[in-house]
């Protein structure tokens, strides 16, 4: 093989370094290839789509508001029998817990020499009558001065007065029951000696029983006396009831004002001093059946939910929860008409315009 002068050889690798960088060149100069208008097209329009959210119609309708209140329940009356004169307890036949009548005796009082004054008194009366009938005949007869016969009625009238307080004396000695309840307590046994002012027992009325609770002042004004109260128990049993009574002055201590409201108790069933809790009626209000999962919090710390108007705009509407219920939460401040987000709500501005599809669900 010949060889070559070094001379040639450096000139060789210059051009073959110049025909590299010619084809680097020409490669690099070739046509971009054209983009296919559908893609393109497809690409735009992904660009300008506007945002899916999911919502469905706000149909507000009047709901009755409620407050839960806690309390407790209380007999309608309650007293504590007392005796009236003295005297040692005979009977006692009344058992603890037993109903009792108006009238029904608790206590009875050894009548001792009482009835012997009630004879006293009689006896005093016929005389005094004869006395004054003997008078009378006398007067008509111009036998007699008017101021005799005047003395002889005086002196009935005083006998009269002194049977009748006689008679109430005795009448004393029965300690009865003032009104029908039950004898929820004895204070006095057989033998014990009762004075003036003694308790004989306590006597609860428990039909209508009341449930007790304490308000707000903010609550007060917004209780309507006219709407049924529903009562629910500790014990699991409900009831339905009436406000009875609104106090109009506060507890200096709590600043509260007691309600009561009445719930009739025929067969004693309810018993006093259960805890109890009262669902009041505030009146009705337009609402908006949804779930806690549609609420949102503002920037500025409120409350609200959005919803897209007519035009597919976004916006937001601060609400008030009224009620819970058993499928979700009543909420007022919707306005009527429009779509409410129940999917992408957490993501969406208000004044952006979005695309709306009607989803099912609260």
């Amino acid at each position: 093989m010949p060889s070559f002068p070094n001379s040639v050889r450096t000139a060789g690798f210059i051009l073959l370094a110049i025909l590299a960088y010619f084809v680097f060149r020409a490669v690099m100069r070739a046509p971009e290839v054209a983009e296919d208008p559908a893609a393109s097209a497809q690409s735009a329009a992904a660009e300008s789509a506007l945002p899916e959210v999911i919502v469905r119609p706000a149909i507000p309708t009047p709901h009755q508001v409620t407050i839960s209140l806690k309390g407790s329940t209380e007999p309608d009356r309650e007293v504590t029998v007392r005796s009236e004169t003295m005297g040692t307890v005979i009977a006692a036949s009344v058992k603890e817990g037993q109903a009792v009548g108006r009238n029904t005796v608790l206590c009875g009082l050894h009548v001792e020499s009482r009835n012997a004054r009630i004879a006293e008194a009689e006896a005093a009366v016929a005389s005094a009558r004869l006395d004054y009938d003997a008078q009378s005949q006398l007067e008509e007869k111009g036998w007699t001065t008017s101021n005799r016969a005047a003395a002889t009625k005086a002196a009935l009238d005083g006998a009269e007065a002194a049977l009748a307080a006689a008679k109430i004396e005795l009448g004393k000695t029965r300690i009865t029951a003032p009104f029908n309840g039950i004898f929820e307590s004895r204070m006095a046994e057989l033998g014990d000696f009762l004075s003036v002012g003694a308790p004989c027992g306590r006597v609860v009325d428990l039909d209508p029983i009341i449930v007790a609770v304490d308000a707000t002042e903010d609550q007060l004004g917004a209780i309507d006396p006219s709407q049924p109260v529903k009562v629910s128990l500790a014990t699991g049993a409900e009831a339905i009831g009436r406000v009875r009574f609104v106090a109009r002055t506060a507890n200096p201590q709590t600043r509260t004002f007691r309600v009561e409201v009445e719930v009739a108790n025929p067969d004693a069933a309810i018993p006093a001093g259960l805890t109890a809790s009262v669902a009041l009626g505030l009146g009705e209000v337009p609402a908006v059946l949804t779930t806690p999962a549609t609420l949102v919090l503002h920037d500025d710390g409120r409350v609200g939910m959005r919803y897209v108007d007519e035009t597919n705009i976004g916006h937001f509407a601060e609400v008030t929860i009224v009620d819970d219920a058993a499928d979700g939460i009543w909420v007022a401040g919707i306005p009527a008409g429009v779509n409410l987000l129940v999917a992408g709500q957490d993501y969406l501005k208000e004044g952006i315009e979005v695309s709306p599809q009607l989803g099912e669900g609260l």
